[in-house]
């Protein structure tokens, strides 16, 4: 059969169409996406598990699966109804934290500076810009728009509440599958590539399999110990409700670039109305900075940096573009996602230079 030879520009043009359709697919078909690939890193770390199983307890493929997802989710809900029971109060409390946060001097004194600096340029751009016609008699009409909440921006990707269980119900199953067929699937995805390129689909799927491993559990250490540590300094310090801030803020912590910002939110917000002086507002700050700052440059390169090996902007680009598409799903899912596509191209002799590239 005779190849057809494409010129550089057609080329280029094809690989820009596809890209630009990527993006569009990734837009709009984002819950489909997140809950497949939530599901796949899931089992990738559940995988451990059922190989061991296999192993030692000399059981199918399919019944290690099934007992490895359901100890996982069993402890999964476990820990949730050990994290509901702790803010069962808190959220009990929510409307009249909120009314204490907005009334609290500290607050009402930020509000009235804003206020002021806020008048203080209307006064200017109505002194700079000259009446109009009939617009200067009327006055301009200002409509102010309310941004989403912080639930519509977490799961920004996801859409509506029902999307969000309809997703949630299909990850069990999904893990089930991936982890239960995995041989006969990772045999049928090589074969769909021409002969010479199945060694290196398999060398691809070997090297996303462990780097994935390592970035979960990297991960999941990272915002234990962050969890663990940050509780018993809030407990140290007297914060109410300290068990669900810590976990919060020590999870948020163990986000790149955002966590430090996130982490001290939630404990600042509280701790301003519980406490009658600074000294505690001041411990809780120098300590989440300081657990975020050995989480930043010990655990997480130690554990997690070597096996996802992005360089700072690849990472940093990772984020805000999910981010900006996902919302809080795209700040977990980023980096994964550019992780597995540099291991791709590192693999392809034709791509190796874009793989080097995101890489360190």
């Amino acid at each position: 059969m005779q190849r057809i030879s494409l010129d550089r520009t057609t080329m280029t043009s094809l690989v820009l169409l596809a890209t630009l359709g990527m993006i569009a697919l990734l837009y709009f078909a984002s819950s489909v996406i997140i809950t497949v690939f939530s599901s796949i890193l899931i089992a990738l770390a559940l995988e451990p598990f059922v190989h061991f199983l296999c192993r030692k307890a000399k059981i199918g493929r399919k019944v290690s699966s099934m007992v490895v997802g359901f100890f996982a989710i069993a402890i999964l809900y476990g820990l949730l109804y050990l994290v509901y029971r702790s803010a069962q109060q808190l959220f009990t409390d929510l409307p009249i934290l909120a009314e204490q946060i907005r009334n609290a001097p500290l607050v009402q004194s930020i509000i009235d500076r804003i206020y002021e600096v806020t008048e203080a340029l209307s006064e200017a751009g109505r002194s700079i810009a000259p009446p109009s016609g009939s617009n200067a008699e009327k006055g301009a009409e200002v409509v102010l728009r309310g941004g989403n909440s912080w639930a519509e921006a977490i799961f920004h990707g996801l859409g509506s509440v029902t999307t969000i269980m309809f997703s949630l119900s299909f990850i069990p199953f999904l893990v089930y599958f991936i982890l239960a067929e995995k041989e006969p699937l990772s045999k049928k995805t090589r074969e769909l590539f021409p002969g010479e390129y199945q060694e290196i689909a398999g060398a691809i799927f070997y090297d996303i399999e462990r780097m994935m491993q390592r970035f979960i559990v990297g991960n999941a250490i990272v915002a234990g110990f962050l969890s663990v540590a940050t509780s018993l300094v809030f407990l140290a310090v007297g914060l109410p409700y300290w068990i669900v801030l810590g976990i919060l803020s020590g999870t948020l912590s163990a986000i790149p670039y955002l966590g430090l910002p996130l982490a001290l939110l939630p404990a600042l917000a509280v701790g301003l109305v519980s406490f009658k002086w600074g000294g505690p507002i001041l411990v809780i700050v120098l300590s989440v900075s300081l657990l975020h700052v050995i989480a930043i440059n010990l655990l997480i390169p130690k554990l997690v940096g070597k096996g996802v090996r992005l360089n700072a902007v690849a990472a940093t680009l990772a984020i805000m573009f999910f981010g900006w598409m996902w919302g809080g799903m795209g700040l977990i899912l980023g980096i994964p996602i550019v992780a597995i596509t540099k291991c791709v191209l590192e693999n392809v002799p034709a791509t190796q230079h874009l793989g080097q590239w995101l890489g360190e």
